[in-house]
Parts: structure tokens; sequence; C-alpha cells
């Protein structure tokens, strides 16, 4: 009974090894890092418990799974915590996976709006959105944490520059896909009704959160 124990244990620590060996680091820059995920955590299960996991990192405000591109990018406030934290959370969340925590639920196939909004220009917008928002939040906090008190930052200055980022993140993407509107998407529309439909959903966003706002 020993035995069997000691080598069931010792195969359990083998697949935990063997899938963190297999999570490969593409990018390190102060406050972001990028992997490449094997296949074992790229199931819903598996992308969910990764995101919900990594979210609760004190420091940490975004976390992004593209299952379609097999990658994870993670950000957080260097002044909260550190690259090895991050580390560490994430071996522990991918153990639990080779475990059979999150790795038995297969990706279905994504619908329209998935598709939409999973599409290249809707997530580097929200990408920006989420950055710029958490940012703030994280901002406000350290300011009341060196205060002592109450933070000093008002709420409508850091409104007034999440909207000015937001207009400077369309009026880039718009200039960068200008060419492309004028002789490729309004010539042929339904050729290209997928972007004109990523279109439609961000100014939706865009509108519902100045909405919101008021």
């Amino acid at each position: 009974m020993i035995v069997r124990r000691k080598t069931k244990d010792a195969q359990a620590e083998q697949a935990r090894r063997a899938l963190w060996q297999a999570v490969v680091v593409r990018h390190r820059g102060p406050g972001h890092v990028r992997f490449d995920l094997p296949a074992p955590l790229l199931t819903t299960d598996a992308v969910a418990l990764l995101e919900s996991g990594l979210r609760h990192i004190d420091g940490v405000y975004r976390v992004f799974v593209l299952p379609g591109q097999g990658k994870l990018s993670i950000r957080w406030a260097e002044e909260v915590c550190t690259i090895a934290d991050v580390a560490r959370a994430l071996a522990d969340l991918v153990g639990r996976i080779a475990e059979g925590g999150g790795a038995t639920t297969a990706r279905p196939r994504p619908g329209l709006m998935q598709r939409v909004t999973q599409a290249p220009l809707v997530v580097r917008l929200r990408a920006r959105y989420d950055d710029l928002r958490a940012k703030g939040e994280i901002l406000t906090k350290l300011v009341a944490m060196k205060s002592g008190g109450k933070a000093a930052l008002p709420f409508d200055a850091k409104d007034w520059f999440i909207h000015f980022a937001n207009d400077l993140v369309v009026f880039y993407l718009i200039r960068l896909h200008w060419n492309r509107i004028i002789g490729q998407w309004l010539p042929n529309p339904w050729a290209f009704r997928y972007q004109w439909m990523t279109v439609v959903y961000l100014v939706f966003l865009l509108v519902r959160f100045r909405k919101a706002k008021k």
C-alpha cells in the first residue's frame, strides 16, 4: 500500500513538473510577462482557473488568455508584487490542473459573438481599457497607502484620463486601418462583415461606457 502510494505521488509530481516545463516564457518586461501555453492549459476549465487564480494576486491588474493562440499575458504593479509572486502562483495553478483540477472540459466551438469579441482589434482596445482602469484603481490605492488616509486623486480626474486615453486609442486604430476602410471595407461591406461587426461592437462598448459614467 505504501509503495503504491509513493509511486502514485511520484507520478503526480512528474506530471506537474512536465506540464510546468511545457509553459514557455515568450516575453518578460517590467510588470509584464507573456507565456505560450500547452494544450492541457487551454481547456475551458483550465483557462477559468488560471484567470481567476492569477487575478486574486495583490497587484495583478490584468490576466488575459487567448486559447486560439495559446498565449497567456499577465500585467501587474511592481510596487505591489514581483514576478516571483506571479510565477509561484502560476506554478501552483498549473500543478492543480495537472492533477485534474481544470483540464477535463474541451473548448467549445466559438460562436459568432465570441469570434467578434476575440477579434484582434477588439482585444487590443479592451486590453487598453482594462489596463487604464486597473492602473487608475491601483494608483488610487497607492496614494491612499502613502498618505495614510483617503486617496487624494480626484475621481473625475481619473475618469477624464480614461476618456481621453480611450479617444486616443480609437483615433490610433482608425488611422492604422484607414487605408483598408477606404479601399476594402467600404467598397465590399459584405466581404468584410466581421470587421464591420467589430467596429459596431467597439462603438457600442464606448457608448455604454460613457453613459454609465453620467
